[in-house]
């Protein structure tokens, strides 16, 4: 993939993680949110501060990693099934082991998991999905190995 192509599909699939992450958190969970406002999550009344900064190197730090593992990764069928595949493999990796963490850690209730779990999963399967369309990759050849003894 170029370095234009990647910067592309690295920029869109950035875009699309920061209108989820405002969508799904800022205003979907945002009453789930609130009595944690304070205490579990920080309160930015007086403004958000430095440490929102990381939001969003966070999203970049994701998306890019999606968009190099896509570019190495032998994924078989259409482009709509490789990007689909790939944000599953992103959503295993990155957000069902995080909130589940949190989970363990941290008094959140059932469902507010549940609901976190499932909004990721959608945005993390339409963020995959546009690494794929954007990105343009053929379909590679998966050649199997013949084991030598």
């Amino acid at each position: 993939m170029s370095t234009a192509r990647t910067a592309a599909t690295v920029f869109t699939a950035f875009l699309l993680s920061q209108v989820f992450a405002v969508v799904i958190h800022g205003f979907l969970l945002a009453a789930d949110y609130a009595p944690y406002e304070g205490t579990l999550l920080r309160d930015f009344a007086g403004g958000p501060g430095w440490s929102a900064l990381l939001l969003p190197v966070a999203h970049l730090c994701f998306v890019s990693g999606l968009v190099w593992i896509h570019g190495r990764l032998s994924l078989e069928g259409t482009q709509v099934a490789r990007g689909l595949k790939l944000g599953l493999i992103g959503w295993l990796v990155g957000q069902a082991p995080l909130y589940m963490i949190w989970y363990a850690q941290q008094p959140w209730p059932d469902s507010l998991i549940v609901k976190q779990l499932g909004l990721e999963l959608l945005s993390s399967l339409a963020i995959g999905l546009t690494i794929a369309l954007v990105s343009q990759l053929p379909a590679r050849q998966v050649v199997p190995r013949v084991a030598t003894v």
